[in-house]
């Protein structure tokens, strides 16, 4: 979170991290690894315990009693939560980014490491929510597609001869991609089809959760498949390969 919060401030949000741990442990921790957002000892665990999110599965005589379960939440100026991230798996977190992203709709200032294609009448701009990750983050995955004015690009369902938008992206074993997540395409009709036919037309937006526990730095590979077309003709079916470094740093410890 160290990382990502400079840009998060510039767009005034704030963080701060509350444990069961002691204000002298917190302290030490925060020096080792130069936090520089504060750090609230909940020593007892009571307000872990108010907001419901005390670790049941740890028994009462075990050293880690009192932990909770790990998660994210964001709060507004009025106090009010507006978001909330957890899961079940200890090791596996929303990077803030992501969820200021997703969860608010503010899109961070500085991505991680973009590439960019322009094929014909389609650019295409790939970019991660979150400039690094760490293992057992989750980030967002963005491709933004800039289709040239008087082209579109086919949606699904499709009757069988077009070819529907598609987004592949491979990646190393210890890094799951999550589902694609499509925008609703608008019908449009094609007078010089006779059909009705889903499209996406001028800027179109793709995302998919990355969710790696991969220790090094790795490439996603993307395959974006499509047809662009106009109102009298169809271009070749074009499959677009772009190769995105991510940066992983080492887990706080």
């Amino acid at each position: 979170m160290v990382e990502q919060l400079p840009v998060l401030r510039q767009q005034g949000f704030w963080a701060c991290a509350i444990s069961y741990d002691s204000v002298d442990v917190l302290a030490a921790f925060a020096e080792r690894f130069q936090i520089t957002y504060p750090l609230l000892s909940d020593v007892d665990s009571a307000v872990i315990q108010r907001f419901g999110i005390l670790n049941a599965n740890i028994p009462p005589d075990h050293p880690w009693h009192g932990v909770p379960y790990p998660g994210t939440y964001l709060v507004d100026a009025a106090g009010q939560v507006v978001a909330r991230s957890f899961y079940a798996d200890h090791a596996k977190r929303d990077a803030l980014a992501r969820m200021v992203e997703e969860d608010v709709g503010v899109a961070a200032a500085e991505r991680g490491t973009s590439q960019a294609s322009q094929d014909g009448p389609v650019q295409v701009r790939a970019a991660l929510s979150s400039g690094t990750i760490r293992p057992g983050q989750v980030v967002t995955l963005t491709v933004e597609l800039a289709i040239a004015a008087g082209y579109h690009l086919y949606g699904q369902p499709l009757p069988e001869g077009y070819v529907a938008t598609e987004l592949v992206v491979d990646a190393p074993p210890d890094v799951a991609v999550g589902e694609v997540t499509y925008p609703s395409p608008t019908p449009f009709q094609f007078a010089a089809l006779g059909e009705v036919l889903p499209a996406y037309a001028g800027q179109v937006v793709l995302k998919a959760p990355i969710f790696s526990r991969q220790r090094e730095d790795f490439d996603l590979q993307m395959h974006l498949r499509y047809q662009a077309c106009d109102d009298h003709e169809c271009l070749l079916p074009e499959q677009l390969d772009i190769a995105l470094p991510v940066h992983t740093l080492p887990n706080v410890r």
